[in-house]
């Protein structure tokens, strides 16, 4: 039965949006949350997917000054963060709500974490949200965290920002290593079901999926391709 209900949590989320993800950008003015393909430059916008997200995403920088809460504003492709204070480490933002698919003949309710984090340099970092990506001390070197403790097996997708992409899995110790041959910004996106049943608040769901981005930039190596053009697809 657990296997079945895993299996229906992820038919759930077939359709337009199913493998996209949240992405933060460090931009004029502070951040920018994206929602689509990263390495597809793909950029949902309002009106569209992008109103889906309510409440908005929340962020809190991290650094020198401790965590401090960013201020939000929706804009057409994007959630723009300000409020950044001097010496941010890490920027994390995220999104929870409960949503409800009826796959089957029974409704399935299923929590969805939306989180991206991005780091300003690769000095190794505790996690902070339930599916976290962190760098572990040097350049490639990161570990995947989910409730706080390592994740073993779980598959990592490297992206450049022109669309270059490598699958790799955790080992036992939750850790993996990449090779960054490319100047320019990189995301790396982890996903994870869990059938766990709780409350959000007030609202019951049967179990959890979690979708986590981990973006950062390389500034020295090889000349990368140029990023694609951006998309907002009319929805």
């Amino acid at each position: 039965m657990r296997i079945v209900l895993a299996a229906l949590l992820w038919l759930s989320f077939a359709g337009a949006a199913s493998s996209h993800a949240l992405w933060l950008e460090p931009g004029e003015g502070g951040y920018q949350l994206y929602f689509g393909e990263f390495g597809e430059n793909l950029r949902e916008g309002s009106p569209g997917l992008l109103d889906r997200f309510e409440p908005m995403p929340a962020a809190k920088a991290f650094g020198a000054s401790g965590d401090v809460a960013l201020k939000a504003e929706k804009k057409p492709t994007s959630f723009q963060f300000s409020g950044v204070p001097e010496g941010t480490g890490s920027v994390v933002a995220e999104q929870a709500r409960v949503t409800e698919r009826k796959p089957v003949d029974k409704a399935i309710r299923t929590l969805d974490r939306y989180s991206a984090r991005y780091i300003a340099d690769f000095g190794e970092r505790k996690p902070l949200i339930p599916l976290d990506i962190v760098p572990a001390g040097k350049p490639g070197s990161f570990k995947v965290f989910y409730d706080g403790k390592p994740l073993p097996g779980a598959r990592a997708e490297i992206v450049t920002e022109f669309g270059w992409t490598r699958e790799l899995k955790t080992d036992e110790a939750g850790a993996f290593e990449v090779a960054l041959p490319w100047k320019g910004t990189y995301a790396i996106e982890v996903s994870l079901a869990d059938n766990t049943p709780g409350t959000h608040g007030t609202a019951p769901y049967d179990g959890m999926r979690f979708v986590t981005t981990l973006t950062f930039r390389v500034p020295d190596g090889l000349a990368a391709p140029a990023r694609p053009p951006t998309v907002t697809p009319k929805r």
